[in-house]
């Protein structure tokens, strides 16, 4: 079920470091960049968490 929330987390942190725009500037580019790192690192994050194993009693 986490696969279903990290596969788009990391198509969308890749299309946004590959976006450039000319009309922002470096300082908006290298923000948009900043974001899609974010967006990767949160796929990431969600997808090491292991599952707790219950044992029994």
């Amino acid at each position: 079920m986490r696969f279903f929330f990290v596969i788009p987390f990391i198509f969308i942190g890749a299309f946004l470091i590959g976006l450039t725009i000319d009309n922002i500037g470096d300082i908006g580019n290298f923000m948009i960049d900043i974001i899609g790192y974010g967006f990767i690192l949160m796929a990431i994050l969600i997808g090491s968490k292991k599952k707790e194993n219950k044992q029994p009693s």
